[in-house]
């Protein structure tokens, strides 16, 4: 074999341990974001709720409030809200509970969810529709 096949094969080798050996660095860091719930709202049926909580990712980004709906029987994870997200727009709205901006929350119905939030705050997500409930927003 050739001096630089004999090269190529070993630069190639030597890059695919570096790659792979910085992703399992990478996988092993600590998430640098928090949850912390602030109230959870059953339905009427109590099979689902819905779970408001603060977000925070450390000192670059502001708090934010952040809402889910999970099956009653499940605990939040670390994720972000999978319905809801919000910040106070370099506090252009009221601060909440969280340090975010403030929202109510209420179940219509077992398919109905009402958010209430503050006209002035930042929205990053906002779905209408999870998993066959209908969402609803209005301001306050």
């Amino acid at each position: 074999m050739k001096l630089w096949k004999k090269i190529l094969i070993g630069a190639f080798a030597l890059t695919s341990i570096f790659i792979g050996g910085l992703y399992l660095f990478i996988q092993s860091l600590p998430d640098m974001c928090n949850n912390v719930v602030l109230a959870q709202y059953l339905s009427p049926n109590n099979k689902l709720k819905a779970v408001t909580f603060q977000r925070d990712c450390g000192a670059t980004t502001s708090f934010s409030t952040q809402v889910s709906i999970l099956s009653s029987t499940d605990t939040l994870e670390n994720e972000s809200g999978n319905i809801f997200i919000a910040d106070t727009n370099h506090d252009a709205a009221p601060i909440g509970q969280g340090g975010g901006p403030e929202v109510q929350i209420n179940w219509l119905s077992d398919s109905h969810l009402q958010i209430q939030k503050h006209n002035l705050a930042r929205i990053f997500r906002a779905e209408t529709k999870y998993e066959g409930i209908k969402i609803e927003y209005i301001h306050f």
